[in-house]
């Protein structure tokens, strides 16, 4: 299974507290606010007693440097067990710690493990009343949570997905960004269109656009695996375009054919979705082919 490596630390936390609550039943997972004071060292705890701390390197593609921030990470953070004891004893209460885990997105290097374990027996050495003898400090990924992100992925949307639409001030500032490209397209796919009719539908491409990348944003945010499953499925349709290109000759009917294969490679891979988000993220998605050329009419 094939697991995205690029989060931002706000999402990866939203994606890593719905797979221990999964895990671990969401009645047994409490999350620990970072607002007011910080988060005392951990993101969120369960009742079998697991410390989890979230952490997303910036860095993705280079081993040495994601493995050495992973390693800073627990440095930093695992003695913050023992400078916050007080507070962390009070929100456990009789609940022992048993494991503190450092959950990220991927796994490379095994001594970012060696690390975190050596750091952990720094804090059964410290005698914390809420830590038991047999405390262990493990790093944790996403392929540690298989099952738990197949079942992520077989979930409906549950309710209706939140996005903003577009603003004027977006709209104008996309129209001139993009005009030339987008304009010259759309004149090759409409030759006898008029020119207000033309500005019209320019209009409606960029505005397609802002409602497919807010709602993108959206998901990523609120459902991370419908996500990853969107991104897969625009990729795999742009591949397919790039390679065999389109049957149509014509432009207007090649952008009626690709909108067509958008919708239906959505709604078979996202069937959860409703129509609505799928035709705001086709049109949305065409409106970008057309701007970054994958969709092209020479």
């Amino acid at each position: 299974m094939r697991f995205e490596r690029v989060w931002s630390g706000e999402d990866w936390e939203t994606y890593a507290h719905a797979l221990v609550q999964l895990r671990h039943g969401p009645e047994n997972v409490q999350r620990v606010p970072a607002k007011v004071s910080g988060d005392a060292g951990l993101e969120f705890f369960t009742t079998n007693g697991c410390l989890i701390q979230c952490y997303a390197p910036e860095e993705t593609s280079d081993t040495a440097k994601s493995s050495s921030a992973m390693k800073q990470k627990a440095t930093s953070d695992l003695p913050k067990l023992i400078k916050n004891s007080k507070i962390i004893s009070g929100i456990l209460q009789d609940l022992k710690a048993r494991r503190w885990i450092l959950m990220c997105p991927f796994l490379d290097d095994k001594d970012v493990i060696r690390h975190v374990r050596v750091k952990g027996q720094d804090i059964l050495a410290a005698n914390l009343s809420f830590v038991t003898r047999d405390f262990e400090a493990l790093v944790h990924s996403q392929e540690d949570f298989s099952v738990e992100i197949a079942t992520l992925k077989r979930q409906s949307l549950g309710p209706k997905l939140a996005y903003e639409p577009p603003s004027d001030a977006a709209i104008a500032e996309k129209s001139g960004e993009f005009a030339d490209k987008l304009e010259a397209k759309l004149r090759h796919a409409y030759p006898d269109m008029q020119e207000n009719t033309l500005r019209e539908k320019k209009e409606l491409y960029v505005r397609g656009f802002l409602r497919r990348e807010n709602a993108i944003s959206a998901l990523r945010r609120s459902y991370p695996a419908l996500w990853e499953q969107l991104i897969n499925s625009i990729g795999a349709e742009e591949t397919r375009l790039s390679l065999f290109g389109s049957t149509e000759t014509q432009p207007a009917f090649r952008l009626r054919e690709s909108l067509g294969r958008i919708e239906q490679s959505l709604g078979r891979d996202l069937p959860s979705m409703p129509s609505s988000l799928i035709t705001d993220l086709s049109v949305g998605t065409l409106s970008d082919w057309l701007i970054r050329c994958p969709l092209d009419f020479d």
